[in-house]
């Protein structure tokens, strides 16, 4: 019966000594393709959860430590997440200069990565909101404090999506122009409603004296 374990290159035993086109050598390098497949695969699975605790990180230091802890106010909040978002602006000059002195080459990749990241920030604050600690609640902050780095003690910090309240303020003032546009439309179907059926109204009144006319001509005639 044929042996369809998967070994790893650390059980398989003599690699180094083994004929590059020996059915050992092969059997190393397909362990060496899974395990990089697998590693890959992890990692793409880990970076969420170190994206997350990268921000999460950023926010226990950037919110000043006071004894007892002290709450933000909207305005502060706002402002510290402002800070974040462009939390790589001098390196990304560093790089944009690095960059204009090395004339006739490609864009650091790292520049290109670091802009993507502020992009993706920007758009998260404008449109569902950038996930952030609740710093109103000075319980939270004092939790956030108290946080050492780990992943799975995120959860004892409290997290709420805020908007940037430039966007919030342009979609009401969008909302109230699109609401005071159809009130005007409405009204003047209604005005329009209103004047057809005076029309008509008077229209048929118009038939019917004309009708009654008529018919007092043809008693004269009799």
């Amino acid at each position: 019966m044929p042996n369809n374990k998967k070994k790893s290159v650390s059980n398989i035993k003599g690699v180094d000594k083994a004929h590059p086109y020996s059915r050992k050598a092969q059997q190393a390098q397909r362990a060496i393709l899974r395990e990089s497949h697998l590693a890959k695969k992890k990692a793409e699975r880990d970076e969420p959860k170190r994206l997350a605790v990268e921000r999460l990180l950023w926010f226990k230091f950037a919110v000043p430590d006071t004894t007892p802890a002290v709450a933000l106010t909207p305005d502060e909040i706002h402002a510290t997440i402002d800070l974040y978002i462009d939390r790589n602006a001098d390196e990304m000059a560093r790089l944009a200069t690095q960059a204009q002195a090395r004339k006739n080459r490609p864009r650091p990749p790292q520049l290109a990565l670091l802009e993507a990241l502020r992009e993706k920030d920007v758009a998260e604050y404008a449109g569902v909101g950038i996930e952030v600690p609740v710093l109103t609640d000075p319980e939270n902050v004092a939790a956030l404090k108290a946080w050492e780095g780990d992943y799975n003690s995120m959860a004892l910090v409290k997290m709420v999506r805020v908007r940037n309240p430039v966007t919030v303020a342009a979609e009401r003032e969008a909302k109230a122009r699109a609401a005071a546009a159809e009130k005007e439309a409405a009204a003047a179907r209604a005005e329009r409603a209103a004047a057809a059926a005076s029309a008509g109204a008077a229209g048929a009144a118009m038939a019917t004296k004309a009708s009654r006319a008529g018919g007092d001509a043809d008693m004269d005639v009799e």
